[in-house]
């Protein structure tokens, strides 16, 4: 017969006497929480172990923003930039020219109606000196290929960039002699929750008992 696997139960939060919780609202006593703020102390949970503080203890309440990802951001960006810039001087160093048909890239010669005329010979004036007039078309097909790849590499670069560069992460610093606790929130709304709680009862005695 299999053994059956025990199912721990959420350590439950033990209240001291005369002891409000303030964050969460509403608060579950069936469920794990891993910040709660109350008129007397503030514990924080995590895998490594629970922090507890004395709201008595806390003399200053501070918010913080940072960008984890700015920096591949950034790198990105530079990346976009060279790549968009090369891909419209390719594009424009033969627009207007005549380029030869996709296959031609791949050898395959496209059919021609032998009763239709002729097809005429690029102008002169598309083929750049020193250049073969017959292999020219392939070389402008070629070069748009190459700045088409180039500006949608950019296009891509830069909304990876921007993606990046908007993620957020929020935190209050909580800072009470020889300790402080770094609270993470899940955005701004809540940043501003834990941040005016904290403030309302920081440095603030519990009651006599």
């Amino acid at each position: 017969m299999p053994g059956k696997v025990a199912n721990m139960p959420p350590m439950k939060f033990a209240a001291l006497p005369h002891e409000n919780i303030l964050f969460p609202v509403p608060y579950a006593e069936n469920e794990e929480h891993k910040l709660i703020i109350t008129n007397q102390r503030i514990v924080q949970r995590s895998a490594a172990g629970a922090v507890e503080v004395p709201t008595k203890e806390v003399h200053t309440v501070a918010r913080q923003m940072i960008r984890p990802r700015l920096a591949a951001g950034v790198m990105l960006l530079c990346l976009a930039l060279p790549l968009a810039i090369f891909g419209a001087y390719e594009m424009y160093s033969v627009w207007g020219m005549t380029a030869a048909g996709p296959l031609s890239l791949f050898g395959v010669q496209e059919e021609v109606d032998p009763n239709a005329p002729p097809a005429p010979a690029p102008a002169a004036v598309d083929v750049p000196e020193g250049e073969d007039a017959v292999d020219w078309p392939k070389t402008v097909l070629l070069t748009r290929i190459i700045g088409a790849v180039c500006l949608l590499a950019a296009l891509g670069s830069a909304i990876g960039a921007r993606r990046l560069v908007k993620k957020k992460r929020y935190f209050v610093i909580c800072r009470a002699p020889k300790r402080m606790v770094k609270i993470e929130a899940k955005d701004e709304i809540q940043q501003t929750m834990i941040m005016v709680t904290v403030s309302a009862v920081k440095g603030k005695a519990p009651p006599p008992k």
